[in-house]
C-alpha cells in the first residue's frame, strides 16, 4: 500500500502533466492554472481543462484535484460540468481528446 506522502506526490506530479500538455495547447502560461487568482477568460478555461483531465484521465478525486490546484471541491465539480458541456464543439473534443491520447501514452512511459 502507497504511503500518503506518495501517493500526494503522484497526484501532485500528475496535476503537473495535465497542466503542462494544457499550457502547450492553449499557449496559457502553466503558471497562471495553478494561480490563486482566476485570471482572463482564456486561463479560466485553460484551468478548467486541465482540471477535466485530472479528473478524466488519472481519475483524480475531486478533493485530490482541488488541493492540487489550490481550489474547493466545488469548484472542480464545475469545472468538469462546463469542460463536459463544451465538448459539443467538434474542435474543442478534438482537441481534449488529443490530450488525454497524450497524458495516457506519457502515463505508459513513465
Amino acid at each position: 500500500m502507497e504511503s500518503l506522502a506518495v501517493t500526494w506526490a503522484r497526484v501532485r506530479q500528475r496535476a503537473l502533466r495535465a497542466q503542462g500538455v494544457v499550457a502547450q495547447a492553449t499557449g496559457v502560461p502553466q503558471n497562471q492554472l495553478c494561480a490563486p487568482a482566476r485570471g482572463g477568460t482564456k486561463a479560466a478555461f485553460a484551468r478548467q481543462m486541465a482540471m477535466y483531465l485530472c479528473h478524466a484521465v488519472y481519475r483524480m478525486t475531486l478533493h485530490q484535484v482541488a488541493c492540487a490546484f489550490g481550489r474547493d471541491p466545488t469548484t472542480v465539480a464545475r469545472a468538469i460540468r462546463i469542460v463536459e458541456r463544451q465538448r459539443a464543439d467538434p474542435d474543442l473534443d478534438r482537441t481534449l481528446r488529443w490530450l488525454e491520447a497524450m497524458l495516457r501514452r506519457d502515463g505508459r512511459l513513465a
